[in-house]
């Protein structure tokens, strides 16, 4: 049994080591996988996009972890998430919506009296019900045992793009390790809207042309192009297009206009 795990929590305060601690007293023979605990604080869309770049790759079965939870506490519903290969653990605040688009899903709410009836606090909840949760299922425990159906969970994917007539507005899901600028904008979003991009615009840089690969520009050069996972991304070849743009992912945007 495989349980991943993915936070924003950092590696300097031991509250990753708490949470590894609960999912392997609960369930001594899961293989724990650290994708990672350097999700800026509090940033759901960055997890969000994280989540699609990896968990797909592992085995069926699989339970992946997510704790990004800006809502601790809060009247935000702790979820349990199945897909037709995956079980999903984490909170009701967005993390799941790029998911959600790409999968059919059957959302749970995890009820905390069947995980853990004990909770002495509202602050940690990583901790305290979703690591529970999470080791629970890698054990066997089915879903329906912790968990109510709950077809109202409020995924909220549709704030990541705001389309008014042929302009589409896209949030900047993540900058990564190289600068790359990922934006919201999918290539089934198009397909499902039956659209093609008439011209990109983010700050300074117009293109009409959204490329495949960064070499069909030259070296230092922006571009626009279909990233890995078929993303509309702003980079640079071989350089870093966060600074180059001086791009900030809460507040900038990039503009499509769309032709049918």
């Amino acid at each position: 049994m495989i349980i991943t795990f993915m936070s924003d929590f950092g590696t300097e305060d031991g509250y990753v080591g708490r949470v590894k601690g609960v999912l392997l007293r609960k369930a001594p023979q899961a293989t724990l996988v650290d994708i990672t605990h350097d999700i800026p604080p509090f940033d759901v869309k960055r997890a969000a996009y994280t989540l699609i770049n990896y968990y797909d790759q592992y085995p069926s079965g699989t339970v992946h972890l997510i704790v990004v939870d800006p809502g601790v506490g809060s009247e935000r519903k702790p979820l349990i998430v199945q897909t037709e290969r995956y079980f999903f653990v984490g909170p009701d605040n967005g993390v799941f919506t790029l998911l959600q688009k790409r999968e059919a899903v059957k959302i749970w709410r995890i009820l905390q009296e069947k995980v853990n009836p004990e909770i002495s606090n509202a602050t940690f909840h990583g901790r305290d019900l979703f690591g529970p949760a999470a080791a629970l299922l890698a054990t066997g425990i089915a879903p329906a045992d912790i968990a109510v159906p709950d077809v109202a969970a409020a995924f909220t994917g549709d704030d990541f793009l705001k389309v008014d007539g042929n302009i589409c507005q896209a949030e900047i899901l993540a900058i990564d390790h190289f600068g790359n600028i990922v934006s919201a904008l999918h290539a089934d979003d198009l397909k499902r809207w039956k659209k093609s991009i008439k011209l990109v615009t983010f700050k300074s840089f117009k293109t009409d042309r959204v490329l495949g690969y960064y070499a069909q520009v030259g070296k230092g050069q922006p571009l626009a192009l279909w990233n890995s996972l078929n993303f509309l991304e702003i980079a640079v070849r071989e350089g870093n297009a966060a600074r180059y743009f001086d791009a900030n992912a809460y507040k900038d945007r990039v503009v499509i206009e769309l032709r049918d």
